[in-house]
């Protein structure tokens, strides 16, 4: 198991929220794996295709924040239950293209998400860990298609995933 990752978060005169790394970031997990018994088997996470809309859920788990080479960024993805139905779908945050650390802006998706799920604004030198988003909460999501790949052309059907794009309110139980 690789070593913990230790953050330390420090205002930015910015408005946003910085955090350095005292490790360097976890490496990515081996997706796929290959054995001379089974061949390919994929093990990474499932992508389901959902109705767009809203839909109640919770937190499940999170992956990251890492360094996503193939898009030259810091990438989160939250993965989240839902609640009326089987199934899971996830959310996915960017923070930022600077490779020496990944940064929160009072403008991004993250922000508002971590606020909403939070139900508050971050005090000053308050961490905004992605655990907030594990705590039991009821999240109203809006969900969509992602139809486009990232040159926004269209993607072939069988290439569509639903993910949360939206967090609208939070609930406790």
């Amino acid at each position: 198991m690789p070593p913990e990752r230790k953050r330390e978060e420090d205002a930015n005169p910015e408005g946003g929220c910085e955090a350095r790394w005292t490790k360097s970031p976890r490496p990515s997990p081996n997706l796929v794996d290959i054995s001379r018994e089974s061949g390919l088997v994929w093990r990474g996470p499932e992508y389901p295709t959902l109705e767009p809309g809203r839909y109640t859920v919770r937190g499940l788990k999170i992956q990251g924040p890492q360094w996503v080479r193939s898009y030259m960024r810091w990438s989160l993805r939250v993965e989240f239950a839902l609640v009326s139905e089987p199934g899971v779908v996830s959310a996915f945050f960017n923070f930022g293209d600077d490779p020496s650390a990944p940064r929160v802006r009072r403008r991004s998706r993250y922000y508002k998400a971590w606020v909403l799920a939070n139900g508050e604004h971050p005090r000053k030198g308050q961490l905004m860990t992605p655990e907030i988003f594990l705590e039991g909460q009821f999240l109203e999501v809006v969900v969509d298609s992602c139809n486009r790949d990232e040159e926004g052309k269209p993607k072939a059907a069988a290439e569509f995933y639903s993910r949360v794009t939206q967090i609208l309110s939070s609930a406790w139980p």
